[in-house]
């Protein structure tokens, strides 16, 4: 017998809670003290124990009885807790032996593993206790890639505040043999256990992928560790993210009569200078590295790579400087610089300059004569000189409008494409019929004729969508074009934005963009 009162009696059966209902009025919110004076007791349901009160008779079950020591295992079989089924009075009159039952009850569930030596102090009824912990396996360290070094192609901020663009590393040089890179390989981890002891697998650490070029870099294992090398000497490269090695041709002196002009596959340094006349062009990046720079020079162009000239230009109105990439360059006097990106130290005179963007230093830069064009960003301390000579800077920004146009028609020539191609694969079905290897005569050449017109359309159709990926990007990725002049613009300078334009009648400074649809000079 557990309980009982006039309205019923509470006794137990087996493992299962028994209540006997004499009569009927007893409040059911009452019950919980009940339950709390019998901390054993366990209900079924809420519902089952509202019948139990409602319905007069015998053999109501309404629950089940709890152990007197309660071990609650976690799903992940990791944990183990223990739950004194017992009230503060009970647990204080037998406190002493409860810590043992305690002890054999966590045997008795062959718990053998991160077991924790419980005292008595550590002891509560109606709290569950932390018995048992198992260790979580440890997943093994990811592969460790390092790369060398890639050259940063920025120019050294000096400790004055200005930038030094003619002091770069710019082309770097490697051997054959020479380090470029490694991978420490993932590790495999330290298992785990459960409570019961089981062993839990680790999970191994991830692996990654050693970027590089295999024409011109090995793989080699050294003391566990894939290490990458140089086939042989050369320029380091990094193509696509693939760190890989050129070829590098150096001119320790000048590039005059004794070396003619040059023409080469690959990155050029020249450690002296281009002599009047004469010409670097490379598919690479081009350094010339010679502190006077270059005078009357014919052109040095790089069709892939960047340009790096460190001690500026004399052009004579005759040089040409061209780059795929961007160009670094002291300064640029009466030349045509073409480019990506142009960075200048000193100053731009009388020049033909065009590019995404034109950086001359803001502290000290000056741009005086001639016409730089940007399609971006224009960026210099001063523009034209206190003589007025007219210097023109145009940004001049992307027209979304047209570039949209442009997208339409393409969208709706690949779209005449994807018929072409339905109709030239359906002609190919027609004759093949399965057995296009057996076609002879006109069949096989009538074959041939369209399988040839199906790749080419196909090639054109995906051409097509890359311009036409090509061209969203570019709309999305669109800044206003904007010209700064930090220190002073002269009179005489044009300050050209888009379509707006304005030629400057005293001196002014600041940035210069179009603001609804008006420029703000």
């Amino acid at each position: 017998m557990l309980f009982q009162n006039d309205y019923f009696e509470i006794y137990v059966k087996g493992q299962d809670v028994i209540l006997d209902l004499k009569n009927t009025g007893f409040p059911i919110k009452s019950f919980d003290l009940i339950i709390k004076q019998n901390p054993r007791v366990k209900i079924n349901s809420f519902p089952d124990l509202r019948k139990a009160l409602t319905e007069v008779g015998t053999g109501h079950k309404i629950g089940y009885l709890l152990p007197l020591i309660e071990v609650i295992i976690s799903s992940d079989r990791m944990k183990a807790e223990v739950l004194i089924n017992m009230t503060v009075t009970e647990f204080e009159t037998q406190k002493d032996g409860v810590l043992q039952q305690v002890r054999k009850t966590i045997e008795d569930h062959d718990i053998v593993f991160g077991t924790i030596d419980l005292t008595e102090e550590d002891l509560l009824p109606g709290v569950p206790i932390t018995a048992a912990i198992g260790r979580e396996p440890e997943k093994g360290m990811d592969a460790q890639i390092t790369y060398i070094e890639k050259p940063d192609r920025k120019p050294v901020i000096r400790e004055d505040g200005v930038a030094d663009y003619y002091e770069m590393n710019f082309v770097k040089h490697v051997e054959e043999g020479d380090w470029l890179g490694e991978k420490i390989p993932p590790t495999d981890g330290k298992p785990g256990k459960d409570i019961f002891g089981k062993e839990i697998a680790a999970l191994p650490g991830s692996d990654a992928k050693l970027q590089f070029d295999r024409k011109s870099v090995v793989e080699i294992e050294e003391q566990g560790k894939i290490v990458l090398r140089a086939l042989f000497g050369g320029a380091l490269e990094y193509i696509e993210d693939n760190v890989s090695v050129g070829k590098h041709l150096i001119i320790n002196g000048d590039i005059g009569p004794e070396t003619g002009s040059i023409t080469f596959d690959g990155s050029v340094s020249v450690y002296g200078t281009v002599m009047a006349g004469y010409s670097v062009n490379a598919t690479g990046d081009i350094s010339i590295e010679g502190n006077e720079g270059i005078t009357n020079a014919k052109e040095i162009c790089s069709s892939e790579g960047d340009l790096y000239i460190k001690g500026g230009v004399f052009g004579g109105n005759v040089s040409l400087i061209e780059a795929s990439g961007d160009i670094f360059i002291k300064h640029a006097n009466n030349c045509k610089l073409f480019a990506k990106n142009i960075n200048v130290g000193l100053y731009i005179l009388g020049s033909e300059v065009v590019g995404e963007n034109v950086y001359v230093d803001k502290n000290r830069g000056k741009i005086i004569g001639g016409r730089i064009e940007a399609l971006f960003k224009i960026e210099c301390g001063f523009a034209g000189n206190a003589h007025e000579r007219t210097t023109h800077l145009l940004a001049k920004g992307i027209d979304k409008d047209l570039i949209y146009k442009e997208i339409q028609q393409m969208a709706l020539e690949l779209k005449e494409l994807q018929k072409t191609v339905g109709h030239l694969e359906s002609q190919l079905s027609v004759i093949d019929g399965g057995r296009s290897n057996q076609l002879l005569g006109e069949k096989a050449d009538a074959y041939m004729k369209l399988n040839t017109a199906l790749q080419a359309s196909r090639d054109k159709m995906f051409e097509l969508d890359r311009e036409i990926q090509a061209g969203l990007y570019k709309i999305k990725t669109a800044i206003p074009p904007r010209i700064e002049v930090a220190k002073e613009a002269y009179p005489g300078v044009i300050i050209e934005i888009g379509a707006k334009s304005s030629l400057l009648n005293k001196p002014t400074k600041g940035v210069f963009e179009v603001v609804d649809n008006v420029l703000n000079v």
